[in-house]
């Protein structure tokens, strides 16, 4: 039988459009279904495949989609022209100045202080004067030059600067103040010494004269800085690769167990110098075997030595054993504000509660004399409570005034009695303090 030749169609859109799977199967492109045919040439089955069949775009949408594309592509173009021409036009606007210190017509801004100690000292016509010692940065922190200047603390006014011998260093040098028990003020660097005169301004080396007569810094010395602040030691490093401690009023020199035992009495230097009978205050401490007792303002007296090793008295409210050693709170104990052991250590001969009843919260003394006594305190326990600068009678603990401090200043460290008051403040800060207790407002010093 003769047979005739046909288009393969599919049997559900008609299309003759289609893949080829594998042997007598396929797939209709237009609209996704599967079909194959059976042997006899005449059955097509068909098997239906879900998904997506192929999207035909009628001419006229792909028109109208064309359109917008072209549209959207020229705004983008007219923005970024817009864009352009607009910097152009504000920089067309702008003069580009030259930095003035790269012209030469302006002077680079003043050095700053890297590091700064200050020190409160009598001046010339008994005027007070603050002195800086620190050291300063060049304009581009590229060097540190070690510098002392002086300021009337009054005004802040800069009566002198006196940069230290050696000149700027790379890194930022160690410059340390330190005041004597008669009053001298010296500054350490390097491995020399200074001392600080403010009437007039100058800082005479007195390095020599410190180790003169001492055998035991012959080797030479290495570096000088400050002790720990709890007497006159200057801490000496030596060639040889010694540490010793120099005490300049004294003139003598130890090691630390030496300086330790010769403050408390013991060993070679058991024997101190009797020395003038003098008065001191201090605030007793917070206490952990007490936590309930108040902080008190102690005046006592105490035997002052010659500028050697010394203690001073620490009082605290605590448990006597009766010496050292481990012990319980059931072991015989008795209460005490300091031991007879510290006494003798610190040379107090009495001691009393200077301003009996009166709280006190975080204070500090500033200053005394055999007229007045200076201090700082809080008057809450809040950290955020208001700052009082007070002064009392030496004698008798009359409040001579009470001056509120400003919440935004620094709380003084320093004190000067002067004959217009009293100055205080802390670092480049001063404040001038009436004998009435007005206080005038802060100066800092640049």
């Amino acid at each position: 039988m003769a047979k005739q030749l046909k288009a393969i169609q599919c049997p559900k859109c008609g299309s003759v459009q289609q893949v080829a799977l594998q042997p007598d199967t396929y797939r209709c492109t237009n609209c996704g279904t599967e079909y194959f045919l059976d042997s006899d040439d005449i059955n097509v089955n068909v098997r239906q495949v879900p998904g997506t069949p192929p999207v035909n775009i009628p001419p006229a949408e792909m028109r109208r989609r064309v359109r917008w594309a072209l549209l959207m592509a020229g705004l983008v173009v007219l923005w970024s022209v817009g864009t352009h021409f607009w910097a152009q036009h504000k920089r067309a606007g702008t003069t580009l100045e030259p930095d003035p210190i790269m012209t030469g017509r302006n002077e680079p801004p003043p050095s700053a202080w890297q590091t700064a100690e200050s020190a409160l000292v009598l001046g010339a016509g008994g005027q007070p004067v603050l002195v800086v010692a620190g050291a300063k940065a060049t304009a581009n922190h590229d060097a540190y030059q070690p510098v002392v200047v002086f300021y009337d603390a009054r005004t802040g006014t800069v009566q002198q600067e006196l940069p230290l011998p050696g000149g700027s260093r790379p890194r930022v040098p160690t410059v340390e103040l330190e005041r004597l028990a008669n009053g001298t003020v010296l500054l350490c660097t390097d491995n020399a010494a200074y001392q600080v005169q403010a009437n007039p301004p100058a800082l005479p080396n007195v390095t020599a004269s410190l180790l003169a007569n001492q055998p035991a810094l012959a080797s030479g010395v290495v570096t000088l800085d400050r002790g720990d602040r709890h007497d006159d030691a200057l801490h000496i490093f030596t060639a040889d690769g010694r540490n010793l401690l120099l005490y300049p009023l004294a003139h003598r020199v130890y090691t630390a167990d030496e300086a330790w035992d010769a403050a408390r009495g013991r060993g070679p230097v058991a024997q101190r110098p009797a020395g003038p009978v003098r008065t001191g205050f201090a605030f007793s401490e917070a206490s952990s075997d007490y936590p309930d007792e108040p902080i008190q303002l102690l005046a006592y007296q105490y035997r002052a030595g010659d500028g050697g090793p010394q203690v001073a008295p620490s009082f605290v409210w605590r448990k006597d054993f009766g010496g050292s050693g481990v012990f319980t709170s059931a072991d015989p104990h008795v209460k005490r504000l300091i031991t007879p052991q510290e006494l003798a250590q610190a040379r107090v001969l009495s001691y009393r509660d200077f301003t009996p009843g009166r709280q006190f919260f975080y204070p500090s003394v500033l200053y005394h004399d055999a007229d007045y006594v200076l201090l700082t305190y809080y008057a809450t326990a809040s950290l955020g409570s208001q700052r009082f600068v007070q002064a009392l009678d030496a004698r008798t603990a009359a409040v001579r005034f009470t001056a509120p401090l400003p919440a935004d200043g620094p709380l003084p460290n320093l004190a000067l009695r002067y004959a217009g008051g009293f100055v205080v403040g802390r670092d480049r800060t001063t404040y001038t303090l009436s004998p009435a207790g007005e206080l005038g407002p802060p100066i800092t010093c640049d």
